[in-house]
């Protein structure tokens, strides 16, 4: 029965040394070990033909049959490009320190491993690959990428120590791999892309101690990359250009601890890692990197646990819609420093580009969403922080008092003056809403100058008095009125009046049952208008008649003018206070944290 070219030894006879010697040991199920070294040219004693190699990875013959342990050669020069594209092979594929030319794999289906340890290629092929063991390229030199989109590998796929360069193109196309594990140790060198776009990792994707340097866009990419267990770009691993994970999927931690991510070009503004979109149900470990994370891209992504250092990040990194559910550090937890965490956003999200009101771009969600997992984690103070920063930051880029869409433009501040001066006094007096108990401090402080005021006001200048007619016009009383006091100085004017005459507020003459003065109480009486201390009821401060003219007026100011206003001050005051204390109490002003 006639069998294709290529399928018989007689096509390839006379055979060359290497090969008779590969063809005894491929019976014998051994390795034919040529050389322990990877050739560099092809000699009479270390060439094989790749059509003859082909020959017995297919099995070889009737009369020359392969050992089910597979092919397994060392050290020879493969002549020719081994062309195995659409084959099914029975065995496992062992070429160990062997110089091949292209490896064209397309289409094939491997029972078995393929193991291709520090031999070097110009190119391998290999897309929809299917193969039931491992796929080992270790310490290969390629000069050319290697493709292995939509391969299928039931084992893990190995490249410690490679050496890949891409001659200005990808250095490896693995788009829509599915592997057991991928590993890139042991000093792996990438020169051009590596792609994992949409590859499916059952196991860890590790990448420790390796190099990859981005000739055009990017170092490494690996956008929607579904890994169930979990990512280490760990000590060693080095970017030279932008690294993507946009839009990943993985199920256990994301490790960057110690790596080192540097622009292409490396300049202040290139990209390092790219992580948009991205879902990390484990923990992302960001501690130890060489050099801060500059121009680094979280937006959108979400993770179980940030962890990271104070030497993370760097400048102009994209936080908004990113979350996690807790948040570790190596140092001590610190309001400050997360809020410089937010700060080192690109600052057009910062609210630094100098944009103000509807036309700035500054992003709330990452303040927010910083503020509500502090307070979940049981760090309220340091939420405070956050929340009072927040505000602050609302101000300043022009985002309070805002007026609606239906108010015409030149009429806008008759709506944000009014709600600038609020905000101003709700920070000034409560934090905001966080610090409730400086409401205290304002009411002591308040009550304390008023009662100094008007306890010096009632010694010295005599302005108050009863406010009740029947005692005010009392003839009973009258040594207490202002004006007896001076007809007494008048009389007498030798002798210095005693404090008693006319000034009500010492006047002994004034009955012990009716309220008397209390510079305090007054002062707490007024503040707190819902209470009635019967001391702004029963006392007033005595104001001249007023003048028909206004400087007139102006020109006749009286202590008594100055007291009532700052009584009105004052109530205003205690109205502000009441109102927010009791919205306080109520809840109605607790911020969202």
């Amino acid at each position: 029965m006639a069998v294709p070219h290529g399928r018989s030894l007689a096509d390839f006879l006379p055979l060359k040394p290497a090969e008779q010697l590969l063809l005894k040991h491929a019976a014998l199920g051994g390795m034919t070990e040529i050389s322990t070294r990877r050739p560099t040219d092809a000699t009479p004693s270390n060439t094989v033909r790749a059509g003859f190699l082909r020959f017995l990875i297919l099995g070889g013959d009737d009369l020359n049959p392969v050992h089910e342990l597979g092919v397994m050669l060392k050290g020879a020069y493969i002549e020719g490009d081994l062309e195995l594209r659409q084959t099914q092979i029975d065995v496992s594929i062992t070429l160990n320190y062997c110089c091949l030319q292209n490896l064209i794999l397309r289409g094939a289906s491997v029972k078995g491993m393929i193991d291709l340890t520090h031999s070097s290629c110009k190119k391998i092929s290999a897309e929809l690959l299917r193969a039931s063991g491992k796929v080992y390229l270790d310490h290969l030199v390629a000069r050319g990428n290697i493709n292995l989109q939509k391969a299928e590998i039931a084992g893990s796929l190995l490249l410690r120590g490679s050496n890949l360069d891409g001659q200005g193109g990808y250095a490896l196309i693995a788009d829509g791999l599915i592997a057991r594990s991928v590993h890139f140790e042991e000093h792996f060198a990438a020169v051009g892309e590596v792609c994992l776009i949409g590859a499916t990792v059952k196991g860890q994707l590790i990448c420790r101690d390796c190099t990859f340097k981005a000739t055009k866009a990017l170092a490494l990419s690996a956008d929607s990359i579904n890994v169930q267990g979990g990512v280490f770009l760990a000590t060693g691993f080095h970017s030279h250009g932008p690294v993507r994970f946009s839009g990943a999927r993985i199920t256990g931690q994301f490790s960057l601890k110690g790596a080192h991510f540097e622009g292409k070009d490396k300049r202040e503004d290139d990209e390092t890692l790219i992580a948009q979109n991205a879902r990390i149900e484990g923990v992302l470990v960001m501690t130890e990197l060489v050099s801060p994370l500059n121009n680094a891209a979280f937006s959108g992504s979400r993770v179980g646990t940030l962890h990271d250092d104070a030497d993370t990040w760097g400048n102009g990194i994209g936080l908004n819609g990113f979350t996690y559910d807790f948040l570790t550090t190596e140092a001590p937890l610190s309001a400050q420093k997360r809020i410089d965490w937010l700060d080192s956003q690109v600052p057009e999200n910062t609210g630094d580009d100098g944009l103000k009101g509807s036309e700035s771009k500054f992003r709330p969600q990452p303040w927010r969403h910083l503020q509500h997992v502090l307070e979940e984690m049981g760090h309220a103070e340091e939420a405070r922080e956050v929340g009072i920063a927040f505000e602050k930051r609302l101000r300043k880029v022009g985002l309070i008092g805002q007026a609606p869409a239906g108010i015409p433009r030149g009429l806008r501040w008759l709506y944000r003056l009014p709600a600038l001066g609020l905000h101003s006094l709700y920070g000034l007096f409560t934090g905001f809403g966080y610090r409730p108990m400086r409401l205290l401090s304002w009411f002591f402080g308040t009550w304390l100058v008023c009662t100094s005021v008007y306890w010096y006001a009632a010694i010295e200048h005599k302005v108050f008095a009863p406010s009740n007619p029947l005692v005010f016009q009392n003839k009973a009383y009258a040594s207490c009125t202002p004006e007896y006091g001076e007809t007494w100085q008048r009389q007498h004017p030798d002798t210095e009046r005693p404090a008693e005459i006319g000034n009500w507020y010492t006047c002994k003459a004034l009955r012990g049952e009716y309220t008397g003065f209390s510079p305090g109480a007054y002062s707490l009486d007024i503040l707190l208008s819902l209470v009635d201390l019967q001391q702004e009821k029963d006392w007033g401060p005595i104001t001249p008649t007023p003048f028909p003219g206004y400087w007139d007026e102006l020109k006749n100011l009286e202590w008594g003018h100055g007291i009532r206003l700052l009584i009105w001050l004052e109530t205003l005051i205690g109205w502000g206070i009441s109102l927010l204390l009791v919205a306080i109490v109520s809840g109605l002003t607790r911020r969202k944290e």
